[in-house]
């Protein structure tokens, strides 16, 4: 199969992510998962992920990014987890999905290539995760 360089490169990203993603919810076992993280002596934030759907092939997830000293800094990412392509791609981002490709008056809210960004951003959320991050058992 030929693939453009532009598609190639997020193929790649969303390939990764499937396997960050795998190593953290462990074999996507459970519907839940939390993990805190410190960003300063005093200060953690909580990641949760949720598990809203699931099919023979396709799990849907969301993630929250919670801040408990500031609510500007909260996040919220929904995302497909496609477990015979393995490959995982953000469906949306703070509520707002982004315009299909064939739209051709795409709004100047968005950049040209906001799907790109948006599993890009969920790449480094998830390595960083993978450093960083302590498992909650609740």
């Amino acid at each position: 199969m030929k693939t453009l360089p532009k598609t190639s490169t997020h193929l790649n990203v969303c390939g990764s992510n499937f396997f960050k993603l795998r190593k953290l919810l462990q074999d996507f076992e459970g519907p839940r998962k939390s993990f805190e993280k410190s960003i300063s002596k005093n200060e953690k934030v909580l990641i949760k992920f949720n598990l809203l759907s699931k099919t023979k092939h396709t799990l849907t997830y969301e993630v929250k990014h919670i801040h408990p000293e500031d609510s500007l800094n909260d996040f919220l990412i929904r995302f497909c987890v496609f477990i015979d392509a393995k490959m995982v791609e953000v469906i949306s981002f703070q509520g707002e999905k982004p315009f299909p490709f064939y739209i051709k008056n795409k709004s100047v809210l968005q950049s040209s290539d906001e799907k790109h960004q948006q599993n890009t951003f969920f790449f480094d959320l998830l390595e960083n995760l993978l450093t960083f991050a302590e498992e909650i058992i609740e």
